[in-house]
């Protein structure tokens, strides 16, 4: 199952499975799917936190109910179910927050890398299992993968299978920030506090810039960003930060002082 819980413009997401480590079955699959459709409708939501129940983060689907989904039909739609989630989920206009609060395995992973940012505990791990089952990713972790690796590395973690401790994660851009042990969820807490602080539109258009540069030609990217900052700069927003500044040092700064 996955648990909503609402706190104002913060939204925690639970997927509450322990009894199979917060693998996924389809009912799971299809109410976070609906979780992220109901979300990106929802104008006062800013921040969504995403983690598992009872010290594990996500293990993927769940292979004991998947078991009996045999085609080649069955595979495009369990692909299908969770990719278009993790698209909506990215192009989504709140920030999204993975809190890896223990294991993270196969389309666990993947799930994460579909997030804006992760925050992993210093005692969790990841592993792109899915080769040790005979399959590829199936929900956009390769490509989202290749992305942030480059294709070398991507192959690398793919095909070992390997566990990628906290430490590696996070030196190899995985992961933004690291927590101690127990505590991923309260470090996701405080980056959701810092980012609630600032004008919903300017995080909004910073998510854009960010997101759909990545996709674009170079040129095209940096007109994207102009185009933003341009509309943000006459937005009430940005004057009044500006107008709050200049009450604040009324005379500009003393040319006396270097610092």
């Amino acid at each position: 199952m996955l648990r909503v819980e609402r706190q104002g413009e913060l939204a925690i997401w639970v997927v509450d499975r322990p009894q199979r480590r917060n693998a996924m079955d389809w009912a799971t699959m299809q109410a976070f799917a609906r979780a992220v459709e109901e979300a990106a409708r929802d104008p006062a939501l800013r921040v969504v936190i995403l983690t598992g129940a009872e010290g594990a983060f996500l293990s993927g689907a769940d292979l004991y109910e998947m078991a009996h989904y045999r085609t080649e039909a069955d595979g495009y739609r369990l692909g299908q179910v969770m990719g278009e989630a993790l698209r909506q989920l990215e192009e989504a206009p709140w920030i999204s927050i993975a809190a890896i609060n223990g294991p993270a395995r196969g389309g666990g992973v993947e799930v994460a890398l579909a997030c804006d940012l992760r925050v992993m505990a210093e005692d969790a791990d990841l592993a792109f299992v899915q080769v040790t089952w005979a399959l590829t990713p199936g929900w956009g972790g390769g490509q989202r993968l290749r992305r942030r690796v480059g294709p070398g590395r991507a192959l690398e973690l793919l095909l070992t299978a390997r566990r990628i401790r906290a430490e590696e994660a996070f030196r190899l851009g995985l992961v933004e920030r690291l927590a101690p042990a127990g505590q991923a969820l309260a470090e996701a807490l405080a980056l959701a506090r810092e980012i609630l602080r600032w004008d919903p539109e300017a995080v909004q258009a910073i998510k854009a810039v960010i997101r759909d540069g990545d996709l674009l030609p170079f040129h095209e990217a940096l007109q994207l960003e102009r185009e933003r900052f341009a509309r943000l700069w006459a937005a009430p927003a940005h004057w009044a930060a500006l107008e709050r500044f200049l009450q604040r040092n009324p005379q500009g700064p003393d040319p006396g002082r270097t610092v």
